[in-house]
């Protein structure tokens, strides 16, 4: 079924969402940085609004898209959901067919929710969710009739959750990814597994994910040259990691 076929989850935003959102637009220094900064927020405080009602927990004050100084610098707005990771939450204004995405949001997010604005702003209509991105080769926008349900969104955090849980057990793959990887947080890991279980064939997996530990561990940009100088240790530890993180998922479907 074609998203433009499902109902749509309508979100009210109340008199605190403004109020937030016009504190972080008055510090900015131009008009059209405060209308931005203002949406984004009302965009984040809404899917914020959903997820509470779900009973997940977030944290509004650690997300960057309530700092100040980190929203006058970049177009952000993400949402922090303490253990799992950042989700992106883009507005979408009326008439708007795609979300657009900035390049500083591509990277450490485990996801992007589009939120749909009416000439009002009473409310806000969650037009759905896509997961983390490929950030080699990251899009400059996503195209709204391509979204998942917004349901997904929960499926990715349950999955994401379980993935991050195993990597806190004493099983022997887990307690070497934690020895081995230290530039990323495991939530990043996580979602860049999880992207590549669900993109790539099985048969990629050894050097997709040997690629994308390598980048982790050197902390820096990856190149065809690290791969090839990194350790068939990195391809063997990814390889295992997915596999076990494969049996998980594929249980808990």
């Amino acid at each position: 079924m074609n998203i433009a076929e499902l109902p749509l989850l309508t979100v009210p935003l109340e008199l605190k969402a403004h109020e937030m959102a016009r504190q972080l637009a008055a510090v900015q220094s131009t008009v059209q940085k405060g209308k931005r900064v203002y949406l984004n927020a009302l965009a984040v405080y809404a899917v914020h609004s959903y997820l509470k009602w779900l009973q997940i927990e977030t944290d509004l004050e650690a997300s960057d898209s309530f700092n100040q100084v980190k929203t006058a610098l970049a177009n952000i707005a993400d949402l922090l959901i303490p253990g799992i990771g950042s989700l992106e939450c883009r507005p979408v204004l009326p008439g708007e067919t795609s979300i657009f995405l900035p390049e500083e949001v591509i990277e450490n997010r485990i996801g992007y929710v589009g939120v749909q604005f009416s000439d009002r702003l009473d409310s806000v209509q969650l037009l759905g969710f896509a997961p983390s991105l490929d950030s080699s080769n990251p899009p400059q926008q996503l195209a709204v009739a391509e979204l998942m349900p917004i349901d997904a969104l929960i499926e990715q955090i349950t999955r994401l959750e379980e993935a991050i849980a195993f990597l806190e057990t004493d099983d022997p793959v887990a307690v070497k990814v934690r020895s081995t990887i230290q530039t990323q947080s495991q939530s990043n890991i996580v979602a860049q597994l999880e992207r590549i279980y669900r993109t790539c064939e099985e048969y990629e997996w050894r050097y997709a994910g040997g690629e994308m530990l390598a980048g982790s561990t050197a902390g820096g940009e990856f190149t065809r040259e690290s791969a090839d100088s990194a350790d068939t240790d990195l391809q063997d530890l990814a390889e295992a990691l997915l596999e076990k993180l494969a049996e998980i998922w594929r249980d808990a479907a």
